[in-house]
């Protein structure tokens, strides 16, 4: 009986929506929703500069600290040979998004990789794969890949 009522009380304490756990629960999933939705909103205006070939402003875009270590000229080759052969973009549709702070070859920091399944006019089932690092003036794509 005494271990019956123990764990009720403590079911009714993890599950009442005036809880502590519940109030810090929502909070973070809002957080990351919202976390999401800005950094998706990004990529997705970035990747209109890549699919008008506007790799000029693509390449303003990127953090300074990309633009130390890669000439406009470097990047502009980059992504012509990146995504010349697939043709136009046909249609692209959000696939999912994941937080870490950790990325191979970068300082620890806030970093979003945001995946779409895309369609293009020489490969008709695609995925792009966009990560956005948290940048003082928002978030800014350090790395894109089309598969």
């Amino acid at each position: 009986m005494r271990r019956a009522l123990v764990l009720l009380t403590c079911l009714s304490i993890v599950s009442a929506p005036g809880c502590a756990l519940h109030r810090s629960a929502t909070k973070s999933l809002a957080e990351k929703r919202s976390r999401e939705k800005e950094a998706r909103a990004a990529a997705e205006e970035w990747l209109a500069l890549i699919d008008a070939a506007d790799y000029t402003a693509a390449y303003a875009r990127e953090p300074e600290r990309l633009r130390a270590a890669t000439t406009q000229a470097q990047f502009i080759r980059s992504m012509e040979g990146r995504r010349a052969p697939f043709g136009k973009m046909l249609s692209r549709t959000f696939i999912g998004a994941a937080f870490t702070r950790k990325l191979t070859g970068a300082p620890d920091g806030h970093y979003e990789s945001i995946l779409f399944r895309t369609s293009f006019a020489h490969k008709a089932v695609a995925a792009e794969r966009v990560i956005l690092s948290l940048e003082s003036e928002g978030w800014r794509v350090v790395d894109y890949r089309v598969y």
